[in-house]
């Protein structure tokens, strides 16, 4: 049966989180479902979609075996003009797919980092502080900028945290702001 209300769909990397963001979605009023991130741009098309989230991921998107959205649901997502919007992982996600690069971090970030905006007229930022904290929990970073990406902010350890191309629609943020350790994470979701 198919449900033709509006939903944002998630596409899961298998990130403990990925359920935090689905409820935080929820808590915004918003439909959406959690999909394997190896979901079928056929599955998908069978939904009402207004946006895709990419979830983190314990993996490293150069690993063997790593998981990769198909090349059939980014040509779905550039069909439909669906915004995206990629978590940590997905983050790195955007970036294996559109020509960026991947590093691996001098260190692992895991914590409260703040977060220092360099961009402020990004659609995602409305009503956000100029700095304010994010919950971290990754060890690659963001080396080289995606192809029609532009740097929104940035953190003392790493120099990408949160990318854009408006163009296009998609965002990137390195950190997770659907868990509680992020008090303005579901201001940038809600933003999105």
């Amino acid at each position: 049966e198919h449900c033709l209300s509006p939903q944002i769909a998630i596409l899961d990397f298998g990130s403990q989180y990925s359920h935090l963001i689905a409820r935080r979605v929820r808590e915004l009023h918003i439909y959406c479902e959690l999909y394997s991130c190896l979901v079928t741009a056929e599955e998908l098309s069978k939904h009402n979609l207004t946006a895709i989230i990419l979830s983190g991921g314990p993996r490293s998107v150069y690993e063997d075996g790593a998981p990769h959205v198909s090349s059939g649901v980014w040509k779905l997502v550039e069909e439909q003009s669906l915004p995206v919007l990629g978590i940590c992982y997905g983050m790195q996600e955007l970036a294996y797919v559109f020509g960026g690069s991947v590093a691996k971090g001098l260190k692992h970030e895991y914590g409260k980092s703040d977060v220092h905006v360099a961009e402020n007229s990004s659609p995602v930022l409305k009503n956000l502080p100029e700095t304010f904290p994010m919950w971290m929990s990754h060890g690659d970073k963001l080396e080289k900028l995606p192809i029609g990406f532009t740097p929104v902010a940035k953190t003392d350890n790493a120099e990408y945290v949160i990318i854009e191309n408006r163009a296009k629609k998609q965002w990137g943020l390195q950190f997770h702001p659907e868990v509680t350790h992020s008090p303005l994470g579901p201001t940038i979701l809600h933003n999105f």
